[in-house]
């Protein structure tokens, strides 16, 4: 099942609606659609409903609530990892050029319900030139949302580089997946690196630029230097 993003088939925008895989992957693609992956589970007593699935991830809906916030429920902005103070030029120094076409991916914990616009990615210190877009998958591994797929020039160097979603989205707590891919092997990106004491779970997969995998497979383990430095921002 995927959300319309604009009116296809017959359908309206917003409307859910269930398509043959090859077309679901086809619209989540061109960013006409978003998986749709929500669901609720009822309460075996007739009370409330009990709990809600998100991309794999399952939390209490008596607890956190279900649909938009109504107001913001935690920082306007998430990294992937606890930066602090600490200038964002120390972190890989330089970065490093991107491997055209593939999706890098880094494991975040969203703890709480929030409303999200886009992911911000850590540029390196070489901008311009190459189309970035990013993505959010479920725990599942499978895809939430993501960006433009004509992608963004990668711009501003050395800073967090917000990139919107196709349409903004409500996530449940749990465990979740940014990924970022480039068109091309010049701007660079900044990753988590083993020195900086991250344990993220870390991938890369390749592919073809603008082409956005409608699923991955989820990382189960930390590859130092893989990984891009991201946040999620309201």
């Amino acid at each position: 099942m995927v959300k319309l993003l604009k009116a296809y088939g017959g359908y309206a925008t917003g409307a859910y609606v269930t398509f043959p895989d090859s077309t679901e992957t086809a619209l989540i693609a061109q960013g006409l659609a978003i998986a749709s992956t929500t669901t609720s589970m009822p309460s075996v007593t007739g009370g409330p409903d009990q709990f809600v699935t998100m991309g794999g991830n399952i939390a209490s809906a008596p607890q956190g609530g279900q649909g938009t916030p109504a107001y913001y429920q935690g920082p306007l902005t998430l990294p992937v990892i606890s930066m602090g103070g600490v200038a964002l030029t120390a972190f890989e120094t330089n970065g490093v050029a991107p491997v055209a076409g593939s999706m890098n991916l880094t494991e975040i914990y969203v703890p709480f319900w929030q409303t999200w616009t886009g992911i911000g990615k850590l540029n390196g210190t070489v901008v311009g030139t190459d189309n970035h877009l990013v993505a959010l998958y479920g725990s599942n591994g499978a895809l939430l949302a993501n960006s433009a797929v004509a992608g963004e020039l990668a711009a501003g160097a050395s800073v967090m580089q917000n990139q919107a979603f196709t349409a903004p989205i409500t996530l449940a707590p749990g465990r979740y997946f940014l990924g970022v891919q480039s068109n091309g092997t010049t701007a660079t990106l900044r990753h988590l690196l083993a020195a900086n004491g991250a344990t993220n779970c870390t991938s890369v997969t390749a592919g073809t630029f603008g082409t956005v995998p409608a699923t991955i497979t989820p990382p189960a383990t930390f590859t130092t230097a893989v990984g891009v430095i991201a946040q999620l921002y309201v």
